[in-house]
């Protein structure tokens, strides 16, 4: 090719037949991308970055694709080597290693540095074709046809020189000289950097590629938001008529909140037992604190679906327009775009979407990372991280609150005691100090522990016939089954009955709740079996309750839906063992080494739920005998391998199949969505319209009593299983009103797990 007359161009032909300029697309790319990276620190990184990212389309192999004369080839790599050639013995920097990995991966996802450098080399010497990671061809190889496309390249941009590539430097030196905790783990700080670079680029290349003007977000008004805030609890005081004691603990936790808005950026916890108002609490801290240090964004974190709707409900009352990015979130086209980028002033989002992206590898789910930066981020719950997990995820926060100037807030009623975790350095600001006092004051239960021997299901059915209001929670699906059965035989009223577990669709347990309030508003006879699912974030409350041992946060959990309110005199908590047979916890072994601690400590001492000292201690003896990250994990990391981190990073390993049921209320979604699935057109949209009637089975020969949807594979060009099922025709009635989804034959791990951890 005659490099002086060609043209290059950056994408095939539009409709109206003209054709974007390479040197163009590279200009805006640069331009935005280098915007991007000022919020990470790293704008002339990034700018570099969106110049090189398309360096390999200078080439006649590429421009033969835009013409469809040839398939298969890939110039995200060859921007890479040209970058590896420049830097020449600058190549130790971890801040060249992330610029050359970004722009690698721009397309197909990251690959580390140590995987790409052979095949960089071969490109840049060889003059055969050259076979990159992907399996595709290399569009350049060797020295000539390098030499070739930095002369196009150059005579689009003359002013570019290496000597510009000290920024490389200066920036690293700047970064390099913040403030380290005293343990941060390299790997995880060098791989999230790469991930936040990547983040610039990616998204300055898809939004420019889309050729679509970007959708402004709303601003971000921080006073107006307080003003709101303010004026909401003014009307919720007007109708709330808790006790004196806990309104007083309530207005002294979100005063608190308050004023420790006003220390510097940085980790802290919120301790607070349930029912001193947190949600409004943690609001009002990181209102005060955007408007104290200038923050862009607000985002929440929760670990259960129907947490992100409660939050919603509330918050909406307070701040305008907020982004809700989770696998049920209805979505119109601007709102999609700025969940794909996270571009909100204010975002609920869940566990699963925000920690498993600070590990991800693919474009799509790095691309909203540079946004994370300089925000605020509200974590309620923080003990459901996974024990597995914890290493990574918590030397990840440490880097997001040093590195990319992140506030982060871990809010719960049992506070984890992460200190005692190897590896990690945990120095986090307590918003309340006195949390201690807090609780002596709110202790609203009396718990008594029956640990001397097992009980019968069936002895626990029957004390709960000779209560009023009552609710027992159980660990296992087929445990409350039985006790379901045992009530139900016994001739109790059926009216009073009611069973919670996952094998209800989010629709049938939200109709049960809202059964189960009116009649405690009523004042009727209630009795509730459950499993997990209703420990957070289900407003209920019983006289009486029935906890199986598990590990002591869920039992204080359970215990926050006894005397919630403070209309009893006091509450009562009974935690046993039951006498069954078969598994007596699901099979995920942290949860079981969990209870065994609490059964040992019960061995010497008792334990006061409403004493911090007493949860302390059983989070030092838990992480000390049993936290320790998934090995596959942690060499992934060393490695610096992001595919296998990606893989291996999971809150929850979900092996179960999801079901659509015909849940009487929404016969005729059921119906809609049957139709079209069992047609092989199953679409995000269709899992998203049907997720309200959809319920998680580890039922093994599903099969026998469901079909299963396909959906089409347009790259493999073929029908791919789903993991997603409808009842045959036949089988319908399997799907009860009153307990959800029963098989007709069960099995010792038939309903095995039930965690109510509903992430998405």
């Amino acid at each position: 090719m005659n490099e002086n007359n060609t043209q290059y161009y950056a994408k095939s032909k539009r409709e109206d037949g003209t054709q974007e300029l390479l040197r163009n697309h590279l200009a805006k790319v640069s331009e935005m991308a280098g915007v991007f990276g000022e919020q990470i620190g790293s704008r002339k990184t990034a700018e570099s970055c969106g110049k090189l990212h398309d360096f390999g389309k200078y080439s006649e192999s590429f421009q033969g694709v835009l013409e469809g004369k040839r398939t298969h080839i890939d110039h995200a790599l060859c921007g890479a080597a040209f970058l590896y050639c420049l830097i020449g013995n600058k190549k130790s920097s971890f801040r060249y290693r992330a610029a050359i990995e970004a722009i690698n991966g721009h397309h197909n996802g990251l690959i580390g540095y140590d995987d790409l450098e052979i095949v960089l080399i071969k490109s840049l010497r060889s003059s055969d074709p050259v076979e990159c990671n992907n399996q595709k061809t290399a569009a350049l190889a060797g020295q000539k046809q390098y030499q070739e496309a930095t002369k196009a390249f150059l005579k689009d941009f003359p002013q570019f020189t290496f000597e510009d590539f000290p920024q490389f430097k200066s920036e690293a030196q700047a970064i390099e000289n913040v403030q380290k905790l005293d343990v941060i783990d390299e790997s995880i700080d060098a791989m999230l950097y790469t991930r936040m670079l990547f983040s610039c680029l990616v998204d300055a290349d898809y939004s420019i590629s889309s050729e679509k003007e970007l959708q402004k977000p709303l601003e971000f008004k921080a006073k107006q938001c307080l003003k709101a805030l303010d004026k909401y609890r003014e009307e919720l005081k007007k109708n709330v008529k808790g006790s004196s004691v806990v309104n007083d603990l309530r207005d002294l936790l979100f005063e608190r909140c308050g004023k420790t808005a006003r220390l510097k950026e940085g980790l802290f916890t919120l301790t607070a037992p349930t029912g001193t108002g947190k949600t409004l609490a943690l609001l009002n801290f990181a209102l005060q604190h955007a408007d104290e240090f200038n923050k862009k964004r607000i985002i929440l974190v929760l670990p259960f679906l129907a947490l992100t709707e409660q939050s919603y409900e509330v918050y909406s009352n307070i701040v305008p327009q907020i982004l809700q990015d989770h696998s049920q979130s209805e979505l119109d086209d601007r709102q999609r775009e700025f969940a794909e980028r996270w571009e909100s002033p204010f975002i609920i989002t869940t566990s699963v979407k925000f920690f498993q992206a600070l590990f991800a590898q693919k474009p799509t789910d790095c691309r909203k990372l540079h946004n994370i930066a300089n925000s605020i981020i509200l974590f309620d719950e923080a003990q459901t991280l996974p024990a597995n997990l914890l290493a990574a995820t918590l030397n990840a926060v440490n880097v997001l609150c040093t590195r990319y100037h992140c506030t982060m807030v871990f809010s719960t009623a049992t506070q984890p005691e992460f200190k005692d975790i190897q590896g990690v350095s945990w120095k986090p600001i307590e918003i309340v100090p006195e949390y201690p006092m807090m609780y002596k004051k709110l202790a609203r239960t009396q718990v008594e522990w029956r640990m001397k021997q097992r009980i019968l299901l069936e002895k626990i059915a029957r004390e709960m016939e000779e209560e009023e209001n009552v609710c027992v929670i159980v660990n296992l699906r087929r445990h409350a089954v039985k006790l379901f059965e045992f009530l139900k035989n016994d001739h109790c009223d059926r009216e009073e009955i009611f069973f919670l577990t996952t094998d209800l669709c989010p629709k049938h347990r939200s109709e049960v709740i809202r059964s189960i309030k009116e009649r405690q508003k009523a004042g009727l006879p209630c009795k509730v079996i459950s499993t997990q699912c209703i420990e957070a974030g289900v407003d209920l409350d019983f006289r009486v309750l029935y906890r199986a041992l598990a590990p002591l946060e869920a039992i204080i959990q359970a215990a926050g839906r006894c005397n919630r309110s403070g209309r009893f005199e006091t509450g009562k908590v009974v935690v046993f063992e039951p006498e069954v047979e078969g598994n007596l916890y699901p099979p995920d072994k942290w949860y079981q080494n969990a209870a065994v601690v609490v059964k040992e400590i019960l061995s010497r001492e008792n334990i006061d739920i409403n004493d911090p000292k007493c949860i302390s201690n059983y989070y030092e003896i838990l992480f000390r005998e049993y936290a320790k990250d998934k090995e596959a994990l942690a060499k992934a990391i060393e490695d610096r391998d992001y595919k296998e981190t990606a893989r291996e990073y999971k809150l929850i390993d979900n092996q179960s199949k999801k079901v659509i049921v015909p849940f009487r209320e929404k016969m005729q979604l059921y119906k809609d969505v049957r139709k079209e699935l069992l047609s092989g057109n199953l679409t995000p949209e269709l899992v998203k319209r049907s997720a309200e009637i959809t319920v998680n089975t580890f039922e093994k020969d599903v099969e026998k009593y469901c079909e299963q949807a396909y959906y089409f594979d347009r790259k493999r060009k073929q029908k791919m299983e789903s993991g997603y099922y409808v009842l045959r025709t036949q089988n319908e009635y399997m799907y009860r009103e009153d307990m959800g989804l029963q098989f007709e034959e069960e099995g010792e791990n038939k309903k095995c797990e039930d965690n109510g951890l509903i992430l998405g």
